[in-house]
C-alpha cells in the first residue's frame, strides 16, 4: 500500500467531498514532462487512458484517485506541492481536477 491509496481509502471512510493529492509536479500531463500538457479537467470515465498515459509514481496517484471516487469522494485533485500555498491553489482549480 502506498500513501495515496492509503489517503484514498479514509478520503472514502469520511466520506470527503474532495481529496486532494499533492507531487512534485503541477498535476497529470499528456506528454511527461511537458508541463505545457497538463491535463486541468478529467472525468471519471476517462480514468483509464489517463493511467496508460501516466508515467512512474503517477500512476499510482490516478490509481489512488480512481479507488477514491469509486469509494463515494466526489473529486480527486492532483496538484503541485512545490508552489506557496499549495492547498488553497489546488482548491482554487489548479493542477488536474478529476470528477
Amino acid at each position: 500500500m502506498d500513501a495515496d491509496r492509503a489517503a484514498a481509502m479514509v478520503a472514502s471512510a469520511l466520506k470527503a467531498e474532495s481529496l486532494l493529492l499533492l507531487t512534485a509536479v503541477p498535476g497529470l500531463m499528456k506528454n511527461f514532462p511537458d508541463e505545457s500538457t497538463l491535463i486541468r479537467q478529467l472525468p471519471q470515465s476517462q480514468l483509464a487512458a489517463a493511467s496508460e498515459a501516466a508515467q512512474g509514481r503517477m500512476k499510482k496517484k490516478v490509481l489512488g484517485a480512481e479507488e477514491a471516487l469509486k469509494g463515494g469522494v466526489s473529486r480527486v485533485i492532483i496538484a503541485d506541492g512545490r508552489i506557496q500555498n499549495p492547498i488553497s491553489n489546488a482548491l482554487a482549480g489548479n493542477g488536474t481536477v478529476i470528477e
